[in-house]
């Protein structure tokens, strides 16, 4: 059970240089204060079972003369300026602290007004208008601990609830915050000047204006939202656009490495939506890595993007892949039985060879060579497929017939998306290239072909159309005794 209580300023114990302590199985909670003439909010904590029996003796002790009652003002700032809530676990002492406040006429809300509370505490909860952050990050840890309040080992969620005229108080200021930090952050966008990113095609869906096409959160469909709340959707959602992921996302956009799953994506959603509007047209996009880099980048704080990986590739991994001697996965990785994190990406590890003409053994890298203005830049290769790194060592082998090497070579797997969160933050000076499969650039090469021969028939056809007409008329103007005027 959750327990779920406000806590106000009016609601205090004072402690003056005093210390509280009660004992119990050799346990102890201590209350303790060292500055006089200081208001002490009450933390009531998870204790243990044997405060149950001397909870009411020690609220009717400590706690029954010492509350004063809200004024006029205090009433009016939580009702329309802003409400400090604090969510616990239900426990004995807190529950006994809530019965004593009731009897003594002090409860913030009574009656049908605590169902009036929640009511209007739940919704602005779930249209994002109360922020709360429980995702750790490096950049808002401290923002987040002003939610976690820890107190004798036990951890109490806070909730700021800003009403009216404050929360756009409180908009603009982080606004303006949020944009000092855009212009601080020098680093929000990856740097490609090592880093090949053109080189990895990605698929997704768009309309017939080219806009990629974006999924509603089922939340914000369920919610009957009117014209001010419509108003504050646009509001609520840059509070921390100073870091995206942090923030509740509205839209989603899905961007996938395999263009087979892409198309089966299209097709799911042409047949879903062709039943409400027969004009609905959706088309097939391909774009390049950089453009989701510079979406991820980018301070939009309604929407969010998906990679979606290449779930083909994903399943022989794990069935097939990941118990082979040459496999190695990243520290850090989060793979298993059944599981893998994000889209796979393999790397080809130096290894130790034995060079025939010298008979010593060196340590040989792998390098993917580019021909670029006359001349050959090396690339340290980023694989997305299992078997293309296998085509491209049988390719290394061949060009390196005096050096010892084995049939396979050792990968280092980790995923695309940490691989670009590292290249980001580290700043490595090595130049890498995305390498997709022989299937994803035949799928590239063919479709492009299609949409040509498709485009050619379409200006055969109007060229047609338009040369009938034509001939119509001129016969027509012909035979006709008052020629049309053309």
């Amino acid at each position: 059970m959750v327990l779920l209580h406000t806590i106000i300023d009016n609601n205090y114990k004072f402690f003056n240089d005093s210390q509280l302590q009660f004992i119990y199985e050799k346990k102890s909670v201590n209350f303790n204060t060292t500055n006089k003439n200081k208001k002490h909010v009450i933390w009531i904590g998870n204790l243990y079972k044997n405060l149950n029996q001397s909870s009411t003796k020690i609220l009717n002790e400590y706690v029954d003369y010492k509350f004063i009652s809200r004024n006029f003002w205090n009433k009016f700032f939580n009702q329309y300026f802003q409400e400090t809530i604090f969510i616990s676990i239900a426990n004995p002492l807190s529950e006994n602290y809530i019965s004593k406040l009731k009897n003594n006429g002090l409860s913030v809300y009574k009656g049908n007004d605590y169902k009036n509370f929640l009511i209007d505490f739940s919704k602005d909860l779930i249209n994002g208008k109360i922020p709360v952050l429980l995702k750790s990050s490096d950049y808002n840890y401290q923002k987040i601990d002003k939610f976690l309040i820890v107190k004798n080992n036990h951890t109490y969620i806070k909730y700021i609830w800003r009403k009216g005229l404050n929360w756009h108080i409180y908009y603009l200021y982080s606004k303006y915050l949020s944009i000092q930090h855009n212009i601080l952050n020098k680093n929000s966008w990856i740097n490609i000047k090592n880093l090949e990113l053109n080189s990895l095609p990605i698929f997704a869906v768009t309309n017939r204006h080219n806009k990629l096409i974006m999924a509603e959160s089922p939340d914000r469909l369920l919610l009957k939202k009117n014209f001010f709340q419509i108003l504050d959707l646009q509001f609520l959602n840059n509070i921390f656009l100073s870091n995206n992921n942090l923030s509740k996302k509205i839209y989603t956009g899905l961007l996938f490495i395999n263009p087979e799953d892409a198309l089966e994506y299209k097709q799911y959603i042409t047949y879903k939506y062709k039943q409400a509007q027969n004009n609905i047209d959706f088309k097939f996009f391909i774009g390049k890595l950089n453009l989701y880099s510079r979406l991820l980048s980018a301070p939009i704080s309604l929407k969010e993007f998906r990679l979606i990986p290449d779930l083909q590739e994903i399943g022989d991994l794990i069935y097939k892949y990941q118990y082979n001697n040459n496999i190695s996965f990243d520290k850090n990785q989060k793979y298993g039985k059944h599981i893998f994190q994000g889209q796979p990406i393999y790397r080809i590890k130096s290894i130790l060879a034995k060079n025939i003409n010298t008979n010593k053994k060196e340590n040989l890298d792998y390098y993917y060579n580019v021909y670029k203005n006359n001349k050959t830049i090396k690339y340290q290769a980023v694989f997305l497929n299992y078997k293309t790194a296998l085509i491209a060592w049988n390719r290394f082998k061949e060009e390196h017939p005096y050096y010892k090497l084995p049939k396979k070579p050792l990968l280092y797997v980790s995923n695309l998306e940490n691989f670009l969160a590292i290249y980001k933050n580290d700043h490595i000076n090595s130049s890498f290239i995305f390498v997709p499969s022989p299937k994803t650039y035949n799928f590239i090469k063919e479709y492009k072909e299609n949409v040509q021969i498709k485009n050619f028939h379409y200006f055969i056809n109007n060229r047609t159309l338009y040369l009938q007409s034509f001939i119509k008329r001129l016969i027509w103007s012909l035979t006709s005794r008052q020629p049309l005027d053309w």
